[in-house]
């Protein structure tokens, strides 16, 4: 079963790669529908499926994926449900096709504090993908160019805005992860994973600004998902022993892949946001994970609130809220970081849920509002002017981070605060 699987993921690769963007984009959206049922079909073959607890466990499943579907043709949900499906087909158009978008030519070698401003020419909402792009982009040209690099993003090395830093280093670990994972499988020898492991985390240690290792070792999390899910495990098992200390941001990054995956693309037979306890293991994996997933949610929504509202119906009781309200919290610093004072943040987090439903009015201001304000307040500044904004991409309790900056006089930042 696990061979066919795997099989099928490379197929799907190959295929991807012969298609022209319009056309594959269809094949991605489609492919996730029926990768959905084919994995239904692979459960109905398992006898554990056939326990009673499953059985019962399926009932309330099937209950679940009714309610589902029902958000694609009932009034009201329609509407966001559909805004959703938009807002992440329209990332993952912006990223297939952003060497055209900026007019890159393969042959060209283009500097980066001209690559970066391309990106910046875009809406703000789409420069945040492009600056990460890029730094995929130049991390590619310059390994092609010059051999395996060193000092890439150091400041000596490349004048680019500060705004930037994030996201361009982002996109040199997504070129490192994409380019290393690529020559290792699940099959492959335990000292081959564990030499390609320890090779990326040097890149990253090699390439990064001080303060900035953070975002490059997090793609490794989200390769790692997205294009060798079956592998997850077996490079956390590697990176626990090479960087044990890493390993918040790698899980951080799984979560975020999460929110793309074709498995749960569309949100019709399943849900991401019931699946984090599928996906990761209780503890630090888990925790992560969710707080990535929740900085991909919100980013990709920022522009409108009211699909967050929706998410949060999954998040009410969940054992992950405070990990759910950090990864809301992180992504709109990083941001606020990326793109300055832009007016759609503030909308965002500031959004007032209908006052006739108080139950949702507490859980945005206790999950979102709250949870931003703080961060913006006392948390990004301090970090900030430490050098220290990397630590966003991982988990940490909002209240934690206070108190290792050393900020006082801070609001509960999961403070319900109703007008």
């Amino acid at each position: 079963m696990s061979s066919l699987t795997q099989s099928l993921d490379f197929a799907t690769r190959a295929v991807e790669k012969e298609m022209g963007q319009l056309t594959q984009s269809i094949f991605f959206f489609s492919d996730g529908v029926q990768r959905a049922v084919v994995d239904g079909m692979f459960d109905l073959m398992e006898p554990k499926t056939w326990r009673p607890a499953t059985l019962t466990r399926m009932s309330s499943d099937a209950a679940q994926a009714a309610l589902h579907l029902s958000r694609f043709v009932v009034p009201g949900e329609a509407n966001t449900a559909w805004e959703e499906l938009g807002n992440k087909l329209e990332v993952f158009l912006l990223v297939s096709e952003l060497p055209e978008i900026l007019k890159l030519r393969a042959s060209e070698w283009i500097e980066l504090p001209d690559l970066v401003e391309r990106a910046y020419s875009l809406s703000a909402y789409a420069a945040l993908w492009a600056v990460e792009g890029v730094g995929h982009y130049y991390s590619d040209a310059y390994w092609e160019r010059n051999g395996q690099p060193k000092g890439l993003l150091l400041e000596e090395s490349v004048p680019v805005p500060e705004k930037s830093l994030l996201m361009l280093h982002a996109g040199i670990g997504l070129s490192f992860a994409d380019r290393l994972l690529a020559t290792i499988t699940r099959q492959s020898p335990a000292y081959a994973v564990h030499d390609i492991i320890e090779q990326f985390v040097n890149l990253c240690r090699d390439n990064a600004r001080d303060g900035y290792l953070g975002p490059t070792v997090e793609s490794l999390g989200l390769v790692t998902r997205e294009f060798y899910p079956d592998m997850v495990g077996l490079v956390d098992e590697h990176l626990q022993d090479v960087a044990p200390d890493l390993t918040g941001y790698y899980w951080h990054g799984v979560g975020r892949a999460l929110y793309f995956s074709r498995r749960y693309f569309l949100p019709v037979l399943r849900t991401v946001w019931d699946s984090v306890d599928i996906e990761a293991s209780p503890g630090l994996a888990q925790t992560n994970a969710m707080a990535g997933l929740a900085w991909a949610a919100t980013l990709v929504n920022m522009r409108q609130p009211k699909i967050m509202e929706g998410i949060l119906h999954y998040i009410e009781k969940s054992p992950l809220a405070d990990a759910f309200s950090y990864g809301v919290s992180s992504s709109i610093m990083m941001r606020e970081d990326t793109t300055p004072d832009e007016g759609f943040v503030s909308v965002f987090y500031e959004h007032e849920p209908c006052p006739g439903n108080q139950k949702l009015v507490l859980n945005w201001n206790k999950r979102v509002a709250g949870p931003a304000k703080t961060a913006l307040r006392n948390i990004y500044p301090a970090l900030k002017q430490r050098g220290r904004l990397g630590e966003i991409f991982q988990y940490q309790p909002l209240a934690d981070v206070v108190n290792k900056l050393g900020a006082s006089s801070v609001a509960d930042p999961h403070a319900a605060t109703v007008q």
